[in-house]
């Protein structure tokens, strides 16, 4: 539901802003400090117009706190190394070109929070991929635990769920180890938090995908100005 006259227009600039720093992010893993600076500045604007032509003290404050606990929270996981500079900093631009907003579903008006959420939430989509993928590697007979013998089921199961293995792993780009060695023995290591990930050191390896949250963030974004929060639509489908 469209509130204030701007608001289309807010969407727009946040939309191409996510859009292009999305696929500098796919294809090189870098997003330049102009995008934010320019889609920010505009974004500020364009919410100060419209909070001008639509005043309500009311308003003003929703605004401010969704721009404080969105971006609080953005940077707080950067600090914390959960993700990189460019995702903390694709909410914050989100919360300022588009403060709050209401949707179909939502458990409150805050679109930064929301697109964030919406995004972690998008981004595990890739688990049950690489389980059926696994599963299936598995009933073909193919040894993707050899060497791994002496790993615990549920690790086992646990790179399962976070990676592949792969018999060409040094060619695959934005792809990192999921494994390690110790005294002449390989084990999972599932530090894949980290920024900075090591380099896989065989062809013959367990993997994992250095995927872009910013992806998962723009769709996070558009899900939620089309549709909504979805953790509201989930708990509104179970009840």
């Amino acid at each position: 539901m469209l509130e204030e006259p701007l608001t289309p227009i807010r969407i727009g600039v946040v939309m191409a802003g996510l859009f292009y720093a999305s696929y500098k992010d796919w294809v090189s893993r870098e997003v330049d400090d102009w995008v934010w600076v320019i889609c920010g500045a505009a974004g500020a604007i364009l919410t100060g117009l419209d909070m001008a032509s639509w005043w309500s003290l009311d308003r003003l404050i929703q605004v401010l706190i969704s721009i404080a606990l969105s971006a609080g929270l953005a940077f707080a996981f950067y600090f914390f190394g959960f993700y990189g500079g460019a995702d903390a900093k694709a909410i914050a631009i989100i919360s300022i070109g588009l403060p709050i907003y209401s949707p179909p579903f939502k458990m409150h008006p805050f679109t930064g929070l929301a697109s964030l959420s919406n995004g972690l939430l998008f981004s595990l989509l890739i688990l049950p991929i690489f389980l059926a993928w696994n599963l299936i590697a598995l009933a073909r007979g193919e040894g993707i635990f050899e060497g791994f013998e002496h790993e615990k089921r549920m690790r086992k199961l646990a790179a399962m769920l976070f990676g592949i293995r792969s018999r060409n792993a040094r060619r695959r780009r934005f792809w990192f180890p999921l494994e390690t060695e110790r005294d002449g023995r390989r084990y999972f290591n599932f530090n894949v938090l980290g920024l900075e990930l090591e380099e896989i050191q065989r062809d013959d390896c367990w993997i994992t995908p250095g995927l872009p949250l910013l992806i998962s963030i723009t769709a996070g974004f558009i899900f939620y100005v089309l549709v909504g929060d979805v953790l509201a639509l989930i708990l509104q489908l179970i009840l």
